[in-house]
């Protein structure tokens, strides 16, 4: 009689030790699945995929510091990027010296939307589509920087709502 009033107490403690391994190892299931731990904290652990990668139209000259925008670009050896208007009269690279002439002279390289694929101009397509820079800001309509993680614009108030979506790129 002393050996079934042992066991019967030691199988309910195994019982409950294997009940509680299999809630914890389903608890972790749901949250790798899920992200219970992200809504629940109102911060999300998706991360976007899909950066802006920052066209030469969107970089500063290295003369003016102004906004390469569309107008024509000299581009040095050295890796300097120019408007060809402020690049033509100084003559030469002020940074390393080389010749206007040795400078390459051509369209800067413009971003292209991911989603619909037409030129974008800042971080906002026309399309709709919002990427960030891969800091995970992007720039509003009114000019104000937006953080991902804060989707508001602290300057006009507009809300943008983050969507994670794949991008498929056609096969040639």
């Amino acid at each position: 009689m002393d050996i079934v009033n042992t066991i019967i107490p030691l199988a309910i403690v195994v019982l409950l030790v294997i009940a509680i391994a299999i809630v914890f190892i389903i608890q972790g299931y749901l949250e790798a699945k899920y992200n219970l731990r992200g809504r629940l904290t109102g911060k999300s652990k998706k991360k976007s995929t899909t950066f802006l990668d920052e066209g030469e139209d969107e970089k500063k000259c290295d003369i003016c510091y102004g906004k390469i925008d569309a107008d024509p670009i000299a581009k040095c050896a050295c890796g300097k990027m120019f408007h060809d208007a402020c690049a033509k009269p100084t003559g030469s690279c002020p940074y390393c010296g080389a010749g206007y002439g040795s400078m390459e002279v051509r369209e800067p390289e413009r971003t292209r939307c991911p989603v619909c694929g037409r030129f974008m101009k800042g971080s906002i397509c026309d399309c709709g589509a919002v990427i960030p820079k891969k800091d995970e800001t992007f720039v509003c309509k009114c000019g104000g920087t937006v953080d991902t993680d804060k989707p508001v614009c602290k300057k006009c108030g507009a809300v943008y709502e983050s969507v994670t979506m794949k991008i498929y790129k056609e096969q040639k």
